[in-house]
């Protein structure tokens, strides 16, 4: 376990700052800065956490006795000593969030130390000065129950119409919040991935479903989800398994994707890699291949929205006619399905995929007992 934080903190981590000066915003110089503090104390490199700094920047810690431990950035970083210079210290950590006005910034980052069990939550303030971002000023807190630290990625969609009419789709918000409240009750790191990256637009808000509205008012939720990582810039060997969400967006511009696939596969295809998918979100898996050339789903055993509840009469459907099931059966695959309305989910291996948004705290805790069987 060790051998695996320390290879996804390598690669992690290192790919926060792998575009320094090749910032397209301010959003993304800020973003470059706090990636910097995130290499420079995972790492112990202190030439990374000092040019995150400004000088004179004052960070408030706790200190012992509940006292408030006061000290500077360059004071800081001297507490990752230089003889462990490129050492992974056990510190896994991600931008979580960022806000841009004017010449001030403030953002917040997520570090999980897995063997102490502990989660910290960081909050900086930015000011640009000389033309560069750098930390004035740092808070934090810290809360128990972080055991491990693996990263899942959940593919979304960037398209927002059905191709060649003017009917509307989106990614199923439902799905979303439920499947990403599940990974990080368990004390997973989830990145949301789609074709381009960027905002995806969402279908399916229901507001008087409690898990929903609280992810809807989520800022740091709702940040993501609109700051998607684009799957070029995704780096497959951080993460230990991927789920594809569903909703109309899911059946268009994910599964022809080149990229998705390739992405995906490469998960699935290392050592313990899970590869899941929820309703819609099946058709993302069903052009993938395995090296001999056939198709994943092949003899397995898949379930996603069957025929028989689709709503032929819909205006959705009688603009873009669609069949999950069909492309299961094209395939090879052998589709099943439970009632209308229910949870069902099917595991075959290292491949999980729910029937509905109902099933998506199934097929997560399905993918996180075969994450664990790798262990």
């Amino acid at each position: 376990m060790n051998r695996f934080l320390r290879r996804l903190a390598l690669a992690c981590l290192l790919l926060t700052v792998a575009g320094a000066g090749n910032a397209a915003s301010d959003e993304d110089e800020v973003r470059e800065a706090i990636g910097l503090y995130l290499r420079g104390t995972s790492l112990n490199v202190q030439s990374d956490i000092n040019q995150a700094f400004y000088p004179n920047s004052r960070l408030y810690l706790d200190g012992k006795d509940g006292q408030v431990w006061e000290l500077s950035g360059p004071e800081y970083a001297k507490l990752f000593p230089d003889e462990r210079k490129g050492q992974f210290n056990g510190r896994l950590g991600r931008v979580a969030h960022v806000n841009v006005g004017g010449s001030v910034a403030t953002a917040k980052a997520e570090i999980l130390v897995p063997r102490q069990g502990i989660r910290y939550v960081d909050v900086f303030v930015l000011k640009k000065i000389g033309g560069a971002w750098k930390v004035v000023s740092k808070s934090a807190y810290s809360e128990k129950g972080i055991s491990q630290a693996r990263k899942i990625a959940l593919v979304v969609s960037n398209a927002h119409q059905y191709p060649g009419t003017k009917v509307n789709t989106g990614n199923n918000f439902p799905e979303l919040a439920y499947t990403y409240d599940v990974f990080r009750k368990a004390g997973y790191i989830v990145d949301f991935v789609s074709p381009d990256g960027g905002a995806v637009p969402l279908e399916m808000i229901n507001t008087s479903d409690e898990t929903i509205k609280r992810h809807l008012y989520d800022s740091d939720f709702m940040w993501a989800l609109a700051h998607t990582r684009p799957v070029a810039e995704a780096k497959p060997e951080e993460y230990a398994g991927v789920a594809f969400i569903g909703g109309g967006a899911a059946i268009v511009g994910v599964p022809e994707n080149r990229a998705v696939q390739e992405f995906a596969m490469h998960i699935y295809e290392q050592p313990g890699g899970v590869l899941a998918a929820i309703c819609q979100g099946t058709e993302g898996i069903t052009n993938l291949k395995l090296r001999d050339g056939s198709y994943l789903v092949q003899n397995k055993v898949l379930t996603s929205f069957p025929d028989a509840f689709l709503n032929r009469e819909s205006p959705i459907f009688k603009a873009y006619p669609f069949s999950v099931e069909g492309s299961i059966k094209r395939r090879g695959g052998k589709f099943t399905h439970g009632e209308n309305g229910k949870g069902h989910v099917e595991v075959d291996g290292r491949l999980v995929t729910g029937m509905n948004w109902e099933s998506s705290v199934g097929v997560a805790e399905a993918m996180i007992r075969l994450l664990a069987q790798k262990d």
